[in-house]
């Protein structure tokens, strides 16, 4: 399931990432890539802010959409 569907408070495991090569390394520099462990925080239909540790991240809606995320309960 994409990213951009994970409702608020809900934590997963990034499964795949499906963008081009400089998103994808952007991306890991800030920690998030295949296996990383995340909880949205915001999601309110614009832009989804997640934590992932001691940080927290903004992404855009559309970037959202090609992080393929496990669920987690």
């Amino acid at each position: 399931m994409p990213l951009s569907r994970l409702a608020e408070t809900r934590q997963a495991h990034i499964h795949a990432v499906e963008t081009d090569k400089a998103t994808r390394i952007r991306l890991l520099g800030m920690g998030l890539g295949k296996g990383s462990r995340i909880r949205i925080l915001r999601n309110r239909f614009g832009d989804v802010v997640l934590g992932n540790g001691h940080n927290r991240i903004s992404l855009g809606r559309s970037i959202t959409e090609r992080i393929l995320v496990q669920e987690q309960e």
